[in-house]
């Protein structure tokens, strides 16, 4: 079977369906976590971890895989992290306490990082420019359908099998993608470094990436407006079952609600990032994320303190108006990030990704142990997310382009 070319659309669709290995470890059990809870006599924080510790994994595991990657290719490194991944994910479906899955599920990190890093890398690779950008909002919108869909299922197979049965789900679905990737992905690493992994050169790479400020803008956007949406990850399933009454397989329809507002912006960047650039696109982005976690934060406080019981749609609504924003921001901001490295873009890649995941993780943590029975604690994290992801744009993002 001949290799996908370097310009099909079919090749992007498979490279969103690797970075997709991120969102499906994520979503996939998140109408589980309340039942995981009970079953293993643990409080939300406990359960929390399994998300945190799986980004902690993610994002040390970024630091390696770009500088591997650009050392000896690409597609090899992949495999190997689809193929840990899979094995990881049994070893979940297997565990016995929170413990056991605690550690299995920073083992499926360390695979299904490969997917996210070089997924961005291979595209980096292969396009330029706003070519990059579009490239990655098509692929945005294959990532969407992810989060739309593992959630729903993932209700259901709580509801038919138990929690177990989402992880093995997620085992099938990466030795399936191992095996398209090991018939259809020709490697595409051009300029392969032999120094890439050494300590020296690897943390000079580093430092020239963290010196260059519109590198430095960029990421923010990235990292902060994915503590957002990671924030509604972590404690949406607990917020929306006790503060408004909503069940496991409904839970999974809310969140596909939100998707949608992530495919949108996906949609819009991948059909006007050529015509508008890419600093604008991300400048529209940014703002959205802002508008939707401020809206989202006024309403809970006015429901809060008027005693009032709204409808679930009282918080998803502004948060499909902040994943409208990161449909947009995320693939801006990657692109922006990427494009001026070509010789490092593995590299370049892993840093962010080790900024966007360790936010995420960070904020994971701090909403487990927030919640209570209000939706307050997810609002305001939301609201202070967004709001910092348009301040990155503002204060380093415009000021650098008049300046430069």
């Amino acid at each position: 079977m001949r290799p996908l070319r370097g310009d099909s659309t079919a090749l992007v669709v498979l490279l969103g369906c690797v970075t997709a290995l991120g969102p499906l470890s994520t979503d996939m059990y998140l109408p589980s976590l309340p039942a995981m809870a009970d079953i293993f006599a643990v409080d939300a924080a406990a359960v929390q971890l399994t998300l945190s510790a799986f980004l902690a994994g993610f994002a040390v595991t970024q630091l390696i895989y770009g500088p591997v990657s650009d050392r000896y290719g690409r597609r090899p490194t992949l495999l190997f992290g689809i193929a840990l991944f899979s094995l990881a994910s049994i070893g979940c479906a297997l565990a016995g306490s929170i413990e056991w899955l605690i550690f299995w599920r920073f083992l499926q990190a360390l695979g299904a990082c490969a997917g996210v890093v070089l997924g961005r890398a291979i595209a980096r690779d292969l396009f330029e420019g706003a070519q990059a950008a579009k490239a990655l909002s098509l692929m945005a919108m294959t990532l969407g359908l992810t989060p739309a869909v593992a959630p729903i299922l993932g209700g259901y197979l709580q509801s038919w099998f138990g929690w177990q049965a989402n992880f093995l789900a997620m085992a099938a679905a990466g030795v399936a993608l191992g095996l398209c990737v090991l018939l259809l992905l020709a490697e595409s690493n051009q300029h392969r470094n032999p120094a890439a992994t050494r300590i020296g050169p690897m943390l000079r790479n580093f430092a020239s990436l963290i010196g260059h400020a519109r590198y430095r803008g960029y990421v923010g956007c990235v990292a902060f407006s994915y503590g957002g949406m990671f924030a509604f990850i972590s404690g949406s399933s607990f917020t929306l079952r006790s503060v408004f009454g909503v069940g496991e397989t409904t839970f999974g329809y809310c969140f596909a609600l939100i998707v949608f507002g992530y495919l949108g912006g996906g949609m819009a960047g991948a059909r006007l990032t050529t015509r508008m650039g890419v600093d604008r696109m991300l400048g529209l982005g940014t703002a959205s994320c802002a508008l939707g976690g401020i809206v989202m934060a006024v309403l809970q406080t006015y429901a809060w303190a008027n005693d009032l019981a709204w409808h679930w749609l009282s918080m998803i609504a502004p948060m499909m108006l902040f994943t409208f924003g990161l449909g947009l921001t995320m693939p801006q901001g990657q692109a922006g990030a990427l494009q001026p490295f070509p010789k490092m873009a593995g590299s370049a890649a892993s840093l962010m990704g080790f900024a966007q995941m360790t936010t995420g993780a960070v904020v994971g943590i701090f909403v487990g142990h927030a919640l209570n029975e209000t939706a307050l604690p997810l609002s305001y994290t939301i609201a202070a997310m967004g709001t910092a992801t348009f301040l990155s744009y503002l204060l380093i993002i415009r000021r650098t382009a008049v300046t430069d």
